[in-house]
């Protein structure tokens, strides 16, 4: 472990959450505090702790607490001791995916159409470029409904959207998406949704989306990929693959959960 991650993590301030006045045992404490660290990934697979000796002047207890604290760690297999190399730990982090209900998702979708208007670019029942018909696992001929809109809220541009569907037949006007979600639309024609994969990231504006949100090329945006499956059988099919660019100076993606 570096000497900035050891300064950063292991500071004398940690001592608030080891008390003599507390019914848990000072060891099973300490271990908690660093079983928190390496199951949130603050500490990597790879990073050596503080030695037993320097755990003990930090947090103010004995040798043999800061060993029984290692020792419980060690019987997690969360870290590994190794003679004159010191304690490593061996836990390899990986973020879990949020659970939410399906139902939520889809809400959320149509509540920010009804709060919003729509500007479509582009409706049409057209060829797919490589990579989204590789999502599809599409042959060369097959034609996906492709959709591309900004929508707008109180005369601002907040959001570009760029989405691939399956199974849609091209609707008698492109109207009806100015003020209602593709999803309602999507629904009354028969597309069941029966899951929703979606991450959310950063990226920076291309000359022709900053152009159709009126920022600056290079600006920063909040990018959400949603792939939305429908189920056949035993067998998952995805239905709708959606890019969805957000100028985070107007939008921003909240999430409000709670612990199960």
């Amino acid at each position: 472990m570096t000497i900035t991650a050891s300064a950063t993590l292991f500071n004398k301030n940690l001592r608030r959450n080891i008390s003599t006045s507390l019914p848990v045992p000072l060891y099973h404490q300490l271990y908690s505090v660093i079983k928190g660290f390496i199951l949130d990934g603050s500490l990597h697979n790879g990073d050596k702790l503080p030695s037993e000796q320097e755990l003990a002047e930090i947090f103010d207890v004995s040798r043999i607490t800061a060993k029984r604290a290692v020792n419980e760690l060690a019987a997690e297999q969360l870290v590994q001791r190794a003679r004159a190399k010191g304690t490593h730990v061996i836990y390899k982090y990986s973020p879990k995916p949020v659970q939410a209900p399906l139902v939520g998702v889809l809400e959320e979708i149509d509540s920010i159409a009804e709060s919003s208007t729509a500007t479509v670019l582009e409706c049409a029942l057209i060829k797919p470029p490589q990579g989204i018909a590789a999502e599809f696992n599409l042959g060369r001929s097959d034609r996906l409904f492709h959709l591309l809109r900004t929508r707008e809220r109180a005369g601002a541009i907040f959001g570009y959207f760029d989405s691939w569907s399956a199974g849609v037949d091209m609707p008698e006007t492109s109207d009806i998406f100015i003020n209602a979600s593709r999803h309602q639309y999507f629904r009354e024609t028969g597309m069941r949704v029966s899951h929703v994969k979606q991450t959310i990231g950063a990226v920076s504006a291309s000359t022709a989306v900053a152009n159709h949100l009126n920022i600056s090329p290079g600006a920063p945006l909040l990018q959400l990929v949603r792939r939305s499956f429908s189920q056949h059988g035993d067998r998952e099919e995805l239905v709708d693959y959606l890019i969805a660019l957000y100028n985070t100076e107007l939008f921003q993606y909240q999430m409000d959960l709670k612990l199960d």
